[in-house]
């Protein structure tokens, strides 16, 4: 005869052995999108805004930004700049914070509609290359920079002074700010105008220091990441996941950049490399930073590109920043026409960008964001 006290337990047995599962395998946090925008700290004060209220209606949940200089009157992707803003340095160690005060008068904004950034202390992709008036480079040029430790405690006090900045808008200390930033990037695309330097090694000491120094001065329990920013450009140039940055304690975050072909002439090609990416993190974060669709002369058309593309990361729930968003076009600008950067989708445009950027965030993570951005 079946017992009475087993037909009472078991519904009570099945409800632990559920609790006791969902603690075994949580569920992950939401994935997420959003976009780079290199000039929007350049851009009016009501151009920002209108930018900013565009791409939060669109879903973005992160918002990427650079601490570089913007020339008034300059035309970038369609948009005319409205403030000149210098470098912070021009001679290294002497620090000018008006980019600073640029970016955190952003930050503000972007903060308002939930959406954090992620911030790159430094370009090297634009800076260390011929004619560049960077101090950096024009002291140790792509090689010794990554090198020799004069330049590495040089850039460390850069980084120091960025993450140790109140801001001028904000009130608030960058480091501490945890509610508006979710990561500094090392530097933008460190050692991609020289490769060799991280497919040597000859760069490994650099990446795993800089993450030391800058975890060292964000403390330990600090909810902002450290993160690789693209180590050697491109995915191809095969430095996105060098050893130094993989096996590196103090390095959160492996940013992804990849500028792929067409989906159609490579289906999954995003949602099939997912879980090599974690594989190959070994344990840490890992998103795309950077993807674009090329439309330089016709090479792909973006209405149809970008939802097929994001929608194939959103699949898998692998995090990603389009490059780039770009306000609505004020001076003469055509993406086709554009060789070396021909990526930018227009706010109102044609292209759909809202759908596919907040599905992003309606689908689980491949990876679990609670604490960073939810």
């Amino acid at each position: 005869m079946k017992s009475v006290l087993s037909c009472v337990a078991a519904p009570f047995l099945a409800a632990a052995a559920a609790i006791t599962g969902n603690q075994l395998s949580p569920r992950n946090s939401p994935s997420w999108a959003g976009s780079n925008l290199y000039f929007l700290i350049g851009l009016s004060d009501s151009q920002q805004t209108a930018w900013v209220n565009n791409i939060a209606s669109d879903g973005a949940k992160v918002v990427r930004l650079w601490v570089n200089a913007q020339s008034a009157g300059s035309c970038q992707k369609g948009s005319t700049v409205a403030t000149t803003i210098p470098e912070l340095e021009s001679t290294i160690g002497s620090y000018n914070d008006v980019v600073l005060d640029a970016i955190d008068s952003v930050l503000v904004k972007l903060a308002a509609k939930k959406i954090k950034a992620i911030i790159s202390p430094h370009d090297a992709a634009n800076q260390f290359v011929s004619g560049s008036s960077d101090p950096y480079w024009n002291a140790y040029g792509s090689g010794y920079f990554y090198e020799q430790q004069a330049a590495f405690d040089a850039y460390d006090a850069r980084i120091s002074h960025v993450l140790n900045y109140k801001g001028k808008s904000s009130g608030q200390v960058w480091k501490n700010w945890s509610a508006a930033i979710m990561a500094f990037d090392l530097q933008n695309e460190p050692m991609s105008t020289k490769v060799s330097e991280c497919t040597s090694g000859a760069g490994a000491n650099w990446v795993c220091g800089r993450a030391q120094h800058m975890r060292s001065v964000l403390g330990a329990t600090n909810p902002i990441k450290v993160s690789s920013g693209g180590l050697g450009g491109d995915i191809s140039h095969g430095c996105n996941f060098m050893d130094a940055a993989v096996n590196c304690g103090q390095l959160d975050m492996i940013a992804v950049h990849r500028y792929a072909g067409t989906e159609a002439s490579n289906p999954n090609e995003w949602s099939g490399a997912a879980s090599g990416y974690v594989s190959s993190a070994k344990g840490k974060l890992v998103y795309v930073e950077e993807w674009g669709v090329g439309q330089y002369q016709g090479e792909a058309n973006a209405a149809v590109e970008y939802p097929a593309q994001a929608n194939d990361m959103n699949k898998v729930g692998l995090p990603w920043l389009y490059w780039q968003i770009v306000p609505a076009m004020t001076c003469s600008y055509d993406p086709k026409n554009d060789q070396g950067d021909s990526f930018s989708i227009f706010q109102g445009s044609s292209v759909d960008v809202a759908s596919a950027m907040k599905a992003a965030s309606q689908t689980t993570g491949l990876q679990d964001w609670t604490g960073i951005l939810y």
